[in-house]
């Protein structure tokens, strides 16, 4: 019976005993003798004896392990949920920048943005407009041309997905750089207007100035994508411009500089801005000079209009990683599934399934540490 007595058979046994024990012990006080109560004396000396061979009563585990098990699962989970960042979070982002660089995610066309008196575009396949003089195909898309005149309108500009497209506004012109896609558009003039093109940079096979009565319109294109940027520079803009909407899955902010020495370097066009990360309701202060580059989502809308030598961008929708700082700084300043939990309201569910892991654990210890 030594290993085999239970708990409960142990306890039954010394509670029957201690029982005559005080039954015994108050008959006593009552005058009764020891003859009188033997009969109970033999019993309680049977109860411990039988409690002194089933041996002592085995040790238990410390019932502080279940708890601190639990704790530390508690604070490894914590730990995990703050660490990681949420693969996807919704951002609201605006920002002064004198350069932007993003990558289209869908086709994206412009409809009557720049006016000027003043354009240039270089790196095209073909140039059309017969009545100035203009009937350019090239094979290869080095054919250049520039208007100067009266009126001049950029009524559509169409550049296919896939697009690697940045676009400089400095002051007095702006600079739109376009690669890796097919590219097409339309300019209308109108007035007097001087005219020069040609086939490859250095090259002049158009050189003319025109009257023009009703406007004339010039088509160019680039047939097949290229790596090396097709440009359009619009010089001294007329008006206030915007771009519309652009469907990007790659943005940021860098621009390529020259030193003297001819070594090129990139460095932030940033000039200030927020950044809202409307899953938590946080928000980070964009700096001059901070490196920002975000992961958008294809249904995330960016939008881009004029502002004094600069751009407003802003960025609302979906996003798939935000990083802030260059080199070793850089970092990812997405929420971590702890701060969205919180943001959303729903940390309160976290700690409840905390409660139950806790209290789960807790109803099944003596199963699992018997």
């Amino acid at each position: 019976m030594n290993d085999a007595m239970n708990d409960e058979v142990r306890a039954s046994l010394a509670s029957q005993r201690d029982e005559r024990i005080a039954k015994v012990a108050q008959r006593l006080r009552d005058g009764e003798t020891a003859r009188d109560v033997q009969a109970d004396l033999d019993n309680i000396a049977a109860y411990s004896k039988i409690l002194d061979a089933a041996g002592p009563k085995p040790s238990r585990r410390p019932t502080w392990i279940a708890p601190v098990i639990v704790g530390l699962v508690c604070v490894t989970v914590a730990g995990i949920l703050w660490s990681m960042k949420v693969p996807r979070t919704n951002i609201s982002m605006a920002a002064q920048t004198g350069t932007m660089r993003f990558s289209l995610a869908r086709a994206w066309k412009i409809e009557n943005a720049f006016h000027a008196k003043v354009m240039h575009l270089e790196r095209l396949s073909t140039i059309q407009a017969p009545n100035l003089g203009l009937d350019i195909n090239e094979a290869s898309a080095d054919a250049w041309f520039e208007l100067r005149g009266d009126a001049i309108d950029l009524q559509t500009l169409e550049i296919g997905r896939g697009a690697n497209v940045e676009i400089n506004n400095d002051p007095g012109e702006i600079d739109l750089y376009a690669s890796d896609a097919p590219l097409s558009g339309k300019l209308t003039v109108s007035g007097k207007v001087h005219v020069s093109a040609g086939p490859r940079a250095g090259e002049t096979t158009v050189d003319g100035t025109y009257e023009l009565e009703v406007p004339e319109t010039v088509e160019f294109a680039v047939q097949k994508p290229q790596r090396i940027p097709s440009q359009l520079s619009v010089h001294a803009p007329a008006a206030a411009w915007k771009l519309g909407r652009i469907s990007t899955a790659q943005l940021d902010f860098t621009r390529e500089e020259k030193r003297d020495a001819g070594e090129r370097f990139l460095t932030s066009a940033i000039r200030s801005g927020t950044l809202r990360f409307d899953d938590t309701s946080s928000t980070l202060d964009l700096r001059e000079g901070d490196y920002v580059r975000i992961r958008p989502a294809e249904s995330a809308v960016l939008l881009t209009r004029s502002a004094e030598d600069a751009m407003h961008v802003t960025l609302s929708g979906l996003v798939s990683s935000v990083r802030v700082g260059e080199g070793a700084s850089e970092r990812n300043v997405a929420p971590s599934y702890l701060e969205y939990l919180y943001g959303k309201k729903s940390l309160g569910f976290f700690w409840g399934a905390i409660v139950f892991l806790w209290g789960m654990i807790w109803s099944i210890r003596k199963t699992v540490f018997r």
